[in-house]
C-alpha cells in the first residue's frame, strides 16, 4: 500500500475494526483470566496468555491505521498546494520544500522502521521468554496430568470457552474479509490473531466438556496451547529476521512481521485449497479442479461436513446401554435423580435404549456393574515388553530365580521361631557374662514376596462415580495397607502353608470393610495370594529352600521317632496311653519308695496302682494289660506256678520217704538200691546170693578198649581184682 495514495479513502472503518478487535481481545483475555483464577484451571489460564499476545498487535494496527489516515489527509492537502501553485497564487508563504511538509508521512516510516519492529521483538519475547515464567508446570512431563490443574465446574467453563470461540471466530471472518482489500491488508495481522483465539478457545471447551471422562483432556490442550506460543513466537522471530533481507518498494508498507503466515492458514482455508488444486492439475496435466466431481465437491463439502456434525449431535441424544452394564446421565454437570431433592438417589439406567438431550448438554456415563474386575496388588518392576511375553509364553515361575515380570510387593512377615532359635542357640549367659541389648532381642519378622489378585465389582454406581475420582486406585492403595498389616500379624509358616486360605480369607473381609467404611461403592468378590515366596535376590529363596527341605528331613526324623515310639509303648502295654500312665505310676512308686520320708501308705497305694495297670483290676474297671508286658507277666506267671507245683510235690514225695524210712529202714534202703539199678537199664546186671568176696564180675559196656586199658584189666584179673 502506498504511503502517499491520494486516491483512496480516508474512510475510518478500519481504525474502527482496530479498536473493536483491541476490545474483543481484551474481553476474551479477561473472561478468560478470571474465570481462570476462579476456576483454578491452567488449561484457561494457558487460554488467556495466548490471547494476551494479541493486544499490542491491535493497538499497534490502531496506531498505523490512524496514522494512515492522517498521512492521507496530508497527502489531500498536499495536492491542494499544488494545484493552488499551479493556478497562479502567491507563493509567499509555501517558501518550503514540500518534502519537509509531509511530516504525518515521515511519521509514519518512522513507525514503520522502529515500532513494528519493536512490538514484534516484545511479542516473540513474550511468546518465547513467557515460557519460563509464570507456568506451574513445565514441558518435560508433556501429556501428563501432573501438576496441571483441572477446572472446578468444567461445564460452565466450557460454554464460555464456547462463547468466546465464537465471539473471536466472527469477528475473525469479518476481518479477513475486510483485510482482503488492498488498502486494508495490514488486517490480515489481527484477523490471524483472533482466528488463533478462537481455534484455542474451541480447544478448550472440547477439552472441558471432556474433562468428566477423560481426566487429561485439560492437560494436553494445555500442553498444545503453550507449544503453539513457542512456535508463534518463534514464527514472529525468524520473520523479523528475515524481513531484514527482503527487498521492498519504496513508498509501500510493509507486511509487518507479527503478521504470523501459520495463522493465515485458519483464517484462509481456500487459499490452502487452491494451492492443492494447482499442485493437482499440475500432477495430473489437465485441470482436475474444473470437473463436475470436484467442482460438486467444493460446493457441497462444508454442507456435508455440517450434515454430518448435525447428524452426530443428534445421534448424541440415543443411550444404549449394554446388557451387565448401569448408566447415569448427568444435564449440565448434574446427575439425573429419581426425584427433587438434595437426598434423592441418583436415577439408574438399566440395559435398553434411552433419550435424552444432546452432548454436551446430557452426558452419559456407564459401568458393567455386573462384570467381574480385576486388580493386581504388587509393583511391576521389570520391562513391560518382557512380561507381555513372559505372559503369552506361560513362563513357569521359579523362586530362586530373580523375575521382575511379576507384580509382586515385599512386606514384613511375623517369625516367633527365630526368638525362640535363637534362644536355643545362645542358652543361658554365664555368670557375670553381659549380654549386649542387640544380641538379647531378635528381630521377630521375616520378608516375602506378596502377588494378590482381587476380584471385585461395582455394587453402587453412584457412590463409584461421585464419592471418589479413582476407586479402582482407592481399591489398590487398601489392599496395599491390608496386606502390610495383616502379614506383620502371621507366622510366616502359617502364611505359605496350611493357613493360606484363612489368610485370603481375613483379607477379603479387612478389605471390604475398609472400602465400606469408604463408601466407594466396590464389592469385593475375591482375594487371593497368587505368588507368594521369599525374595529371589542374593540368594534369599534358595537359603529359605535349604531351610524348608532341613525341616522336612527333621520332621520326617521326628515323626519316624515317634512313630517308633508308639509302637514300642504299643508292643509292651498294648495301647501307647495305658504305657504312659504306666511309666507315670511307676516312676511315682519308685519316688516313694527311695524317700525315706515318703508316706508308706502313699508307696502302698502307688504299689497298688502299678499293680493295677500291670494285672488288672475289675474293681477299677482296669482291665488286663496286653502286649510284650502281659506275655512276660503270663509266662512268669506260668513258670512260678509250675516251680511251685514241683516243690509241693517235691515236698509230699520227700515226706512220704521218710515215712517209708521209718517204717522199714531195710526195705527203704533195698527198694532204693534197685531203683538204681532199674536205671541201669542197658547194662547187663548179675545178682549173687551169698558171700561175694570171691566173686569176679565181668560186665560189657560196649566200648573198644585200649591197649592201656586192656593191660591194666588183665594186671586186675591176675591179682583177683583187688
Amino acid at each position: 500500500m502506498p504511503l502517499g495514495d491520494t486516491g483512496r479513502s480516508v474512510d475510518r472503518r478500519a481504525e474502527h475494526v482496530a479498536i473493536a478487535g483491541l476490545c474483543i481481545q481484551l474481553a476474551v483475555f479477561g473472561c478468560l483470566l478470571g474465570v481462570a483464577l476462579w476456576a483454578q484451571s491452567d488449561a484457561l489460564l494457558a487460554g488467556a496468555r495466548f490471547a494476551a499476545a494479541g493486544l499490542p498487535i491491535w493497538f499497534v494496527l490502531w496506531l498505523l491505521f490512524k496514522q494512515i489516515r492522517r498521512v492521507a489527509a496530508e497527502a489531500l492537502e498536499t495536492e491542494e498546494l499544488r494545484q493552488a501553485r499551479a493556478g497562479g497564487a502567491g507563493t509567499a508563504i509555501f517558501e518550503l520544500d514540500e518534502e519537509s511538509l509531509l511530516l504525518e508521512e515521515n511519521r509514519l516510516r518512522w513507525m514503520i522502521r522502529w515500532v513494528l519492529p519493536v512490538v514484534t521483538i516484545l511479542v516473540a519475547v513474550y511468546l518465547l521468554g513467557g515460557q519460563f515464567v509464570g507456568w506451574r508446570w513445565t514441558l518435560a512431563g508433556a501429556f501428563g496430568t501432573a501438576g496441571v490443574r483441572s477446572a472446578e465446574q468444567p461445564t460452565l467453563m466450557m460454554w464460555l470457552a464456547v462463547a468466546c470461540c465464537f465471539l473471536c471466530f466472527l469477528f475473525g471472518r469479518y476481518t479477513v474479509a475486510l483485510a482482503r482489500l488492498p488498502q486494508w491488508h495490514l488486517l490480515h495481522a489481527g484477523a490471524g490473531l483472533a482466528a488463533g483465539t478462537a481455534l484455542v478457545c474451541l480447544g478448550l471447551a472440547l477439552a472441558l466438556g471432556l474433562a468428566t471422562t477423560m481426566s487429561w483432556a485439560e492437560a494436553l490442550v494445555a500442553y498444545a496451547i503453550r507449544v503453539a506460543m513457542f512456535v508463534l513466537g518463534l514464527e514472529f522471530a525468524v520473520n523479523l529476521i528475515l524481513d531484514q533481507y527482503r527487498p521492498r518498494a519504496a513508498g509501500v508498507v510493509p507486511r509487518p512481521a507479527f503478521d504470523s503466515r501459520l495463522a493465515g492458514l485458519i483464517t484462509e482455508p481456500g487459499e490452502i485449497a487452491r494451492s492443492i488444486a494447482e499442485a493437482v492439475n499440475y500432477q495430473f496435466g489437465f485441470e482436475v479442479s474444473k470437473t463436475w466431481f470436484y467442482r460438486l465437491l467444493q460446493r457441497w463439502f462444508l454442507p456435508l461436513v455440517v450434515l454430518m456434525l448435525l447428524a452426530i449431535f443428534v445421534l448424541s441424544s440415543i443411550v444404549v446401554v449394554n446388557a451387565g452394564e448401569q448408566a447415569v446421565v448427568e444435564r449440565f454437570g448434574r446427575p439425573w435423580r429419581a426425584a427433587e431433592g438434595v437426598g434423592s438417589r441418583v436415577r439408574l439406567l438399566s440395559p435398553g435404549l434411552h433419550l435424552k438431550w444432546p452432548y454436551p448438554i446430557d452426558v452419559v456415563h456407564r459401568s458393567p456393574v455386573e462384570q467381574i474386575q480385576e486388580v493386581t496388588v504388587g509393583e511391576l518392576e521389570g520391562d513391560a515388553a518382557e512380561a507381555e511375553k513372559a505372559q503369552r509364553e506361560k513362563r513357569p515361575i521359579v523362586w530362586a530365580e530373580t523375575h521382575q515380570f511379576v507384580p509382586e510387593m515385599m512386606v514384613l512377615v511375623a517369625s516367633p521361631q527365630l526368638v525362640e532359635l535363637t534362644e536355643e542357640v545362645r542358652g543361658e549367659p554365664a555368670e557375670g557374662e553381659r549380654v549386649a541389648p542387640e544380641a538379647a532381642e531378635s528381630v521377630a519378622v521375616g520378608l516375602l514376596m506378596f502377588g494378590v489378585k482381587i476380584h471385585f465389582r461395582v455394587r453402587d454406581l453412584e457412590a463409584y462415580l461421585y464419592n471418589y475420582q479413582k476407586p479402582e486406585k482407592l481399591l489398590e492403595e487398601i489392599a496395599y495397607q491390608a496386606v502390610s498389616d495383616l502379614a506383620a500379624q502371621e507366622d510366616v509358616d502359617d502364611v505359605m502353608g496350611a493357613g493360606r486360605a484363612r489368610f485370603d480369607a481375613t483379607l477379603r473381609e479387612r478389605i471390604q470393610s475398609r472400602l465400606d467404611a469408604h463408601k466407594c461403592g466396590l464389592e469385593v468378590i475375591f482375594a487371593g495370594t497368587g505368588s507368594l515366596h521369599p525374595p529371589a535376590k542374593e540368594g534369599v529363596a534358595e537359603a529359605f529352600l535349604s531351610v524348608i527341605s532341613a525341616e522336612t528331613r527333621m520332621g520326617a526324623n521326628i515323626n519316624a521317632a515317634r512313630g517308633d515310639a508308639q509302637r514300642m509303648l504299643t508292643e509292651v502295654a498294648g495301647t501307647e496311653e495305658r504305657a504312659r500312665r504306666l511309666d507315670t505310676a511307676i516312676e511315682r512308686w519308685q519316688r516313694l519308695t527311695s524317700d525315706a520320708s515318703a508316706d508308706a501308705d502313699q508307696a502302698a497305694q502307688a504299689r497298688r496302682t502299678v499293680d493295677a495297670l500291670l494285672l488288672g483290676d475289675p474293681a477299677q474297671g482296669i482291665a488286663p494289660m496286653s502286649g510284650k508286658a502281659a506275655a512276660l507277666i503270663a509266662d512268669a506267671r506260668a513258670r512260678t506256678s509250675r516251680q511251685v507245683a514241683d516243690a509241693a510235690v517235691k515236698t509230699l514225695l520227700f515226706k512220704a520217704q521218710v515215712a517209708a524210712y521209718n517204717a522199714s529202714r531195710t526195705l527203704f534202703e533195698v527198694r532204693k538200691q534197685l531203683e538204681v539199678f532199674e536205671g541201669l537199664d542197658t547194662v547187663r546186671k548179675i545178682l549173687f546170693v551169698g558171700q561175694v568176696d570171691d566173686v569176679i564180675i565181668e560186665y560189657d559196656t560196649g566200648e573198644q578198649l585200649g591197649l592201656d586199658q586192656i593191660l591194666s584189666e588183665g594186671v586186675r584179673e591176675r591179682t583177683g581184682g583187688k
